[in-house]
Parts: C-alpha cells; sequence; structure tokens
C-alpha cells in the first residue's frame, strides 16, 4: 500500500480545529457586546462600560460627528488593567494597540440604545517583537 498525501492534510485540519475548540483566535479582530470577552493572543479584552456615544444620528445633519469611548479590561496585564478605547484612534495597551474599528447599532434621532444592543468591534496589534 501507497500512502496517501491526504493522511496528513487530515491531521492538520484536526490540529487546527482544537484551536478554535478551546477559545484560540487566530484572527486580531473581534466584535464583542459589553461585558463579553475577546481572546487576542495571550491578551483578554473585555469591554466593561460605554463611556461616552456622540455620534451624529443617521437621520440628523450635525456639524460634528461625535464618538463613542468605551473602557475595556485588558487581561493580562502589568498595571492597571483598564483602558479607555475611542472610536477610531489607536490606544496604547499592555505594549500592543487596540483600536476600536466600528461600533453599532447606528444612532437615531428616534431613542436611546439599550446597552446590552451595542457590539464593538475592536483590532488588537501585539507588540512588535
Amino acid at each position: 500500500m501507497r500512502p496517501t498525501r491526504t493522511a496528513p492534510a487530515l491531521a492538520a485540519l484536526a490540529l487546527a480545529g482544537c484551536a478554535t475548540l478551546l477559545g484560540g483566535h487566530s484572527g486580531s479582530v473581534e466584535t464583542l457586546k459589553l461585558g463579553e470577552t475577546g481572546f487576542f493572543g495571550p491578551e483578554r479584552i473585555t469591554p466593561i462600560s460605554l463611556d461616552e456615544d456622540s455620534r451624529c444620528p443617521t437621520n440628523v445633519k450635525c456639524i460634528w460627528a461625535g464618538t463613542v469611548r468605551i473602557k475595556v479590561d485588558v487581561y493580562p496585564g502589568t498595571r492597571d488593567h483598564a483602558y479607555f478605547a475611542t472610536l477610531g484612534q489607536p490606544t496604547a495597551v499592555e505594549g500592543g494597540t487596540l483600536l476600536l474599528e466600528r461600533v453599532l447599532p447606528q444612532r437615531t434621532s428616534t431613542g436611546q440604545i439599550p446597552p446590552n444592543h451595542y457590539r464593538f468591534t475592536l483590532r488588537y496589534t501585539p507588540p512588535a517583537r
């Protein structure tokens, strides 16, 4: 019998699946809600509170676009684990960089967004080694 090339490929796929089952993520981008933890390599990042949402509502003309600012918990950390991330502005976090890329849902002039409806897209770039 000849060995096939399929066996090594299947073994690699099986091992790759283990990372997902054990909670690891290969990407550095996660979309999270308040209180939900994302895994960014060795760092675990959790949005813990909404500090500001001054975005211009979608159905209103504004002279200022506004912003969103959230408080995040970073673990493991070397000091104070809490940081503030502002929409579109990179934040230094544990030697790396955290970017709040996107916030959903969009604001409208018809009402407040319940905190549990927010979704925050975060990008973590680890420190250069």
